[in-house]
């Protein structure tokens, strides 16, 4: 039988709510320990990077966040990221919510985590990367790979201690640029580390069209207006996008490579397994036995030379998008216990 661990267990008053999230997670489970790239601005781009960093937030008691680089160095990135945590500031000095120490980090705990600019980026990585803990080092990359392209260039010893989690980093199929040989927005960096042989053993799952699925049917517009009313980390959530009519919708686009790691049915250790986050497969078994990427649909389909089999292209998007819709509810239904139980 499974059994509840102790730190689900702090604070007897809301106990039994902590126990309808957690209910399913194993015996002696441990946090994540992550860093986050993310091209969160305030100059230009999709709110879902504003929105994907109140998420993380929330789940900032189940996280052991290490660090923070908003690599959009030029745009503003690093206050909009203190402005996300200016919302859960107010919702950890709040006495009539749970969003408290000790499950939860403090707020200047949480800015402390954050780069203050490129080269700090690097040394935060590969100090991190070097830490001897036992844990695996999560990278979740939310935009290019920039500086995940310069720390193993600079640290190449370092890519059998991380595990990357890319959100959109290979192809682009919509659009007036799409073309199979053209990468999407999150484009810069992907193809040098991808190419560079002394990558090829490394772990890593990049969430190519797969993440998509948490845009798609009704259910994003209709969860966006369910958690508005959750604390100031959901009104966060809500209005980041209110400027943008074409938004309204909990976009998150981002938080896969979170809700991955954070499924209590799911074995983080296992991609090919379904989560929260969809599922994927090793298209090089042999050549990158650690490299995941989304399924084919048992549709014909080039993993190496994807313009040979571009014909199947949009079936393929629609079927790695299934794969993360048919568990995006739960999903739901969890974060929605989660912001009840925060916001009594």
């Amino acid at each position: 039988m499974e059994t509840i661990t102790m730190k689900h267990c702090i604070g007897f008053g809301i106990l039994i709510s902590t126990l309808l999230v957690h209910c399913n997670e194993p015996s002696g489970s441990i946090k994540s320990r992550i860093i986050v790239c993310t091209d969160i601005n305030n100059a230009a781009g999709d709110p879902d990077d504003k929105q994907s960093m109140g998420h993380l937030l929330m789940y900032a008691d189940e996280l052991d966040i290490r660090a923070i680089i908003a690599d959009r160095w030029d745009a503003d990135g690093i206050n909009a990221t203190l402005e996300a945590i200016d919302a859960y500031e107010k919702d950890f000095m709040n006495p009539a919510t749970h969003v408290k120490a000790p499950q939860y980090p403090s707020p200047d705990s949480l800015r402390s985590l954050i780069a203050a600019n490129a080269q700090d980026a690097q040394n935060r990585i590969i100090a991190e990367a070097r830490n001897a803990d036992d844990r695996p080092l999560w990278i979740l990359v939310w935009g290019n790979m920039i500086t995940v392209r310069d720390v193993l260039k600079s640290a190449p010893d370092i890519a059998d201690r991380i595990r990357l989690f890319t959100i959109g980093t290979h192809l682009r199929i919509h659009g007036e640029e799409a073309d199979c040989r053209i990468p999407n927005w999150n484009g810069p960096g992907r193809n040098e580390v991808f190419n560079d042989p002394r990558f090829n053993k490394m772990w890593w799952i990049e969430s190519d069209w797969t993440y998509a699925g948490m845009f798609i049917e009704p259910g994003p517009a209709a969860m966006l207006d369910s958690i508005a009313q959750y604390g100031e980390l959901g009104h966060y959530i809500w209005q980041v996008v209110q400027p943008f009519d074409w938004a309204h919708y909990f976009r998150v686009g981002d938080t896969p490579s979170v809700t991955y790691l954070l499924d209590p049915r799911h074995d983080p250790d296992d991609p090919e397994s379904p989560s929260w986050a969809g599922r994927y497969i090793r298209p090089f078994p042999v050549k990158r036995p650690n490299y995941y990427t989304g399924i084919n649909g048992g549709l014909e389909w080039n993993y190496q030379n994807p313009c040979d089999t571009w014909e199947h292209a949009k079936a393929v998007e629609q079927a790695r998008m299934n794969t993360l819709y048919e568990q995006r509810q739960n999903m739901y239904n969890s974060y929605i216990r989660k912001m009840k139980i925060l916001y009594p």
